[in-house]
């Protein structure tokens, strides 16, 4: 920890700056920080804070007042790199202490309402993967201003996000992976039967995708791919143990898919049916918000992918959640990005053990203690060999 110009420990790595919306036009600078916080999560939208105690507090009340929470956003730096940014969404003052909360830039498509029929069913504007459907539906609903009704009834125009001053500054940076053989979808959705961020949860839960921010940047990409791959990990790199455990209760050898009026998708793997028997699992369908039923071929689609690397009996080779990571000088905290393949080598265990995983939290902290950097980690759900298309 470093002695701060007005007498307190603060922070050394990190630094933090206030920002109107879009992050371009810097409000002040944050000094003195005692304790900074911030998150990268997949499939979620990530937080941070910082902590300002003591005369840092009552020196810098003028740049404080200003801050005026969902339209100011918090900008933070760990030495040169600019590794988070989102809007302000709490502001705590405790007279000798102030903390204040933000939001990755996800938040704003949570603050976004699905405003028209986006219909991808089969009589609609016809199937299509699941990234391009969201890719359309962000730039589409951040561009596009409507009408709606005002208290008393009159009618108003509601502005669009990115036609604002300043605009939001998200499409710029948005980055919609496509692959091979994607996740696809059928879905149709009404107006404002949900926001874009709820929208993208549910088809993050059961559609096939992930996404996650990355500073401005916005990633929607196939979940049997990544996005990113770092280096080999070991032992070494961590502050604790790996762990290599044999998961019976994720085996099968045959996928079932029920969907409705008797359809059902089946797909069975052969391999390894003599050895452990023709143990079969039945699986609900996948549930997207506004799909029609599914029909045939998207069960047995469904079937296959339910088979996917579940014989032989899954091995999963894991750190336990929120452990602490070793930075180096071939794994930067650039490589820590959600949705990165990190193959991880097991060599002290009874089972020696090489399997991909993807990271799926990282939490950075920085406060007198010094930096912590503690990841979570899943296995990838299958080998990622098909290319990235331009």
């Amino acid at each position: 920890m470093a002695k701060g110009q007005y007498g307190g420990q603060c922070v050394e790595r990190h630094t933090a700056f206030i920002t109107d919306r879009g992050g371009m036009t810097r409000i002040g600078q944050l000094v003195d920080i005692s304790r900074i916080q911030w998150t990268r999560d997949r499939d979620g939208v990530s937080t941070a804070s910082v902590d300002i105690r003591g005369a840092a507090c009552s020196a810098q009340r003028d740049l404080i007042s200003k801050i005026s929470s969902k339209r100011h956003e918090l900008v933070i730096f760990r030495g040169s790199d600019r590794v988070w940014e989102g809007p302000i969404f709490r502001v705590g003052d405790e007279a000798d202490k102030v903390v204040i909360a933000a939001k990755d830039v996800l938040a704003y498509l949570g603050g976004t309402a699905l405003s028209r029929v986006w219909d991808n069913s089969y009589n609609g504007g016809g199937v299509t993967e699941m990234t391009t459907r969201f890719g359309e539906i962000i730039e589409w609903e951040l561009t596009h201003s409507r009408t709606g009704r005002a208290l008393g009834g009159a009618t108003v125009t509601i502005p669009a996000w990115e036609s604002l001053d300043p605009p939001t500054n998200i499409l710029p940076f948005l980055q919609i992976h496509n692959f091979p053989n994607e996740a696809r979808t059928s879905a149709k959705t009404l107006p404002f039967e949900m926001t874009v961020l709820e929208h993208l949860a549910s088809a993050a839960r059961t559609g096939g995708i992930d996404y996650a921010a990355i500073g401005r940047a916005i990633h929607i990409w196939d979940t049997s791919r990544h996005i990113h791959r770092t280096r080999t990990l070991t032992e070494a790199d961590f502050h604790g143990p790996i762990i290599v455990t044999e998961y019976g209760a994720d085996h099968t050898q045959i996928a079932y898919s029920v969907g409705q009026g008797g359809l059902y998708g089946e797909a069975v793997n052969t391999a390894h049916m003599d050895f452990y028997g023709p143990w079969a699992t039945v699986y609900t369908p996948y549930n997207e918000a506004g799909t029609e039923g599914p029909d045939q071929a998207a069960l047995t689609s469904q079937a296959a992918r339910n088979t996917s690397g579940r014989s032989p009996v899954p091995v999963e080779v894991r750190v336990p959640d929120n452990s602490s990571i070793r930075l180096s000088h071939d794994l930067s905290i650039q490589d820590l990005i959600p949705g990165a393949q990190i193959p991880l080598l097991a060599t002290l265990n009874a089972r020696a053990r090489n399997q991909n995983q993807k990271l799926d939290h990282l939490t950075v902290t920085e406060d007198a203690s010094g930096e912590t950097v503690q990841v979570t980690l899943t296995p990838a759900t299958r080998p990622d060999s098909d290319e990235e298309q331009e």
